[in-house]
């Protein structure tokens, strides 16, 4: 009898109804020895018989999320691969007369500009400057701060632009998609790149005979267009400074002569004759800039470089150690530039609090590209070492005066000064002295002049 239900229990298609035959059969039959036969064939067909899907719920979960990654992760290299081979050998886009697409970008700048601030200065420039600047930034730019080092140490008037970090609202006029932007008002001439900003303008004082279009056309624009429609610009002649020749100085020589006799004779009929004031002499010796050596130009130019390449990357995860540390310094970015004044509070909320998290991922990826000690604080200091070695017994990098490399060196350490990197640097190292020296050239006769907006 046993045998015939076993029998019949496995014509069932189901484990289901086998289970039930195999579990009622005892209260069919009587005999012990049956019930032994159906408990034992019970057992072994447990032993044989898989687990059904029912059962194992965990393990079928299990199976559909391996499943979904093998998938993702196949569609993704399938993705990789094919942009890959889609890219290979094409060569970037190159624009040609960038000058045009340029010149109608600044055709579509807002006038006047939201100016933030105006500086001037309480003593005249050091060679004297007849162009309105307009300075588009980030007040704690290290790259922007470049920029206003040169200029404040020059006493050139500028007018200040605060741009939003996280909307660019003010800039969304440039093709050129990053700051400092410096824009000559009088020739309508937008000036990129912090060190050719600096070099153009430092060209100038040094061949004023030449206009400032002129000068330009040392610095030409390279801008490529990647598959997107992005455009990056390249200057190659950045760190050039253009020198004057012998011809150009004794030209403004005698010229400047002329307009001295010129002025003289007319400041003696307008003491008489007109209240006004007469406009006061011009002498050649600001004209005339002693000409530099091709030493120093190159010994100029090698830390100016080292300023963009090595000495920049090394500050920004000094002061974006961690998330709390990056949220710290972007509050006392809002307070040195006073950003209540500017913004209205839900777009400072957001330049802080998303600005803070996106610079501290910078500062991991600038850690991981140029091989930064895990102590950044020790990278920092070699750095400081590494400049203080190389001024040596002087007072500058330029000897009794300081250079474009003493100007940008600073002008990068200011963009910290309110963070504790910048306290642990100047106790740790030898570059304070440097550094009271600069500030006490540079600053002085800065006057600040907020402009006010309404939110």
């Amino acid at each position: 009898m046993s045998l015939l239900l076993l029998a019949t229990s496995r014509k069932f298609p189901t484990s289901i109804f086998r289970q039930r035959i195999l579990l009622f059969t005892p209260r069919l039959l009587s005999s012990n020895q049956v019930n032994n036969d159906i408990l034992q064939a019970q057992k072994q067909q447990l032993k044989v018989e898989p687990p059904s899907p029912k059962q194992s719920p965990r393990l079928r979960r299990y199976h559909y999320y391996l499943l979904s990654i093998a998938t993702g992760a196949l569609i993704g290299t399938i993705y990789a691969l094919r942009q890959v081979r889609k890219h290979e050998g094409v060569l970037p886009e190159y624009v040609s007369n960038p000058e045009i697409l340029e010149r109608k970008a600044m055709d579509a700048r807002p006038l006047p500009p939201p100016v933030t601030k105006h500086i001037e200065f309480d003593a005249p420039p050091r060679v004297n400057f007849p162009y309105r600047l307009t300075l588009y930034q980030y007040v704690t730019c290290p790259f922007c701060c470049k920029v206003r080092a040169y200029l404040n140490y020059n006493r050139i008037p500028y007018d200040i632009v605060e741009v939003n970090s996280v909307m660019h609202t003010e800039t969304k006029w440039s093709l050129y998609d990053r700051v400092p932007i410096v824009v000559i008002e009088n020739e309508h001439i937008q000036l990129n790149d912090s060190s050719m900003i600096v070099s153009a303008i430092e060209s100038y004082l040094r061949q004023p005979t030449k206009t400032f279009k002129n000068i330009m056309k040392s610095y030409k624009t390279i801008v490529e267009k990647n598959q997107k429609g992005k455009l990056f610009f390249t200057y190659p002649n950045k760190y050039v400074i253009v020198e004057s020749s012998i011809n150009d100085q004794l030209e403004v020589i005698e010229k400047e002569e002329k307009s001295v006799i010129n002025n003289e004779s007319k400041s003696f009929f307008a003491r008489w004759f007109s209240k006004s004031s007469p406009q006061p002499e011009i002498k050649p010796k600001q004209i005339l800039q002693k000409k530099h050596s091709n030493e120093e130009n190159q010994f100029e130019r090698q830390w100016r470089e080292w300023v963009d390449n090595k000495f920049i990357h090394v500050v920004s995860p000094n002061i974006y150690c961690t998330l709390r540390q990056s949220l710290d310094t972007f509050r006392w970015f809002s307070k040195a530039g006073d950003w209540e004044e500017i913004f209205p509070w839900y777009q400072r909320w957001i330049i802080v609090y998303l600005g803070a998290i996106v610079m501290r991922g910078v500062s991991i990826h600038l850690k991981k590209k140029y091989n930064i000690s895990d102590n950044v604080r020790i990278s920092l200091y070699e750095c400081a070492n590494e400049w203080v070695d190389a001024i040596g017994d002087k007072d500058y990098l330029g000897g009794s005066e300081p250079n474009l490399g003493d100007l940008n060196v600073y002008g990068v350490l200011t963009a910290i000064q309110g963070c504790e990197a910048f306290q642990d640097l100047m106790t740790n190292t030898k570059i304070q002295p440097w550094f009271e020296r600069m500030k006490n050239l540079v600053e002085p006769h800065r006057i600040d002049t907020p402009v006010r907006h309404k939110h």
